[in-house]
């Protein structure tokens, strides 16, 4: 009996399919930074990296967003309760340096979906954002969509 139980605990586990969020993406993203602080104006950033979402210790997922000529940026998310929305804790902060400066941005909300098969995934994010370049302080207010297909 035990050994029946044990057999049938195996081909059950067995039988569950990959979890379809796991894996590394590549992206395009598109997004657009409202800058309120020394001066207000709006740009748009484009660009291009790789997104690995791999399993967290304490969350459900840890992605790490390696944007194409920036420090990689990890972020922690969790399922919901009803495990068909990804989302990522808010109040994270990720530190990008470049020659002239710095810049952090602190996430306020984001979401991650993957196609039904898990051939692609997207990223939405929001965030605050305060630096430095060239000596001057800046600070405003951005959104990033990354999308694209699995590696």
């Amino acid at each position: 009996m035990r050994l029946a139980v044990l057999v049938s605990s195996f081909v059950a586990l067995s039988a569950c399919a990959p979890d379809p969020m796991l894996g590394s993406f590549n992206f395009t993203l598109n997004g657009t930074e409202t800058e309120t602080a020394p001066r207000s104006q709006t740009t748009t950033s484009t660009g291009a990296g790789t997104l690995a979402v791999t399993t967290g210790k304490t969350v459900d997922y840890v992605l790490t967003v390696a944007q194409t000529d920036a420090s990689p940026c990890v972020l922690e998310a969790d399922r919901n309760d009803k495990g068909d929305v990804v989302s990522i804790t808010p109040a994270q902060k990720c530190t990008f340096v470049f020659p002239a400066g710095q810049v952090t941005a602190t996430m306020t909300t984001g979401t991650v979906t993957v196609s039904e098969k898990g051939e692609s995934l997207t990223v939405n994010v929001t965030y605050t954002y305060a630096g430095t370049t060239l000596g001057i302080n800046f600070a405003g207010t951005g959104s990033r969509t990354y999308t694209g297909p699995r590696r």
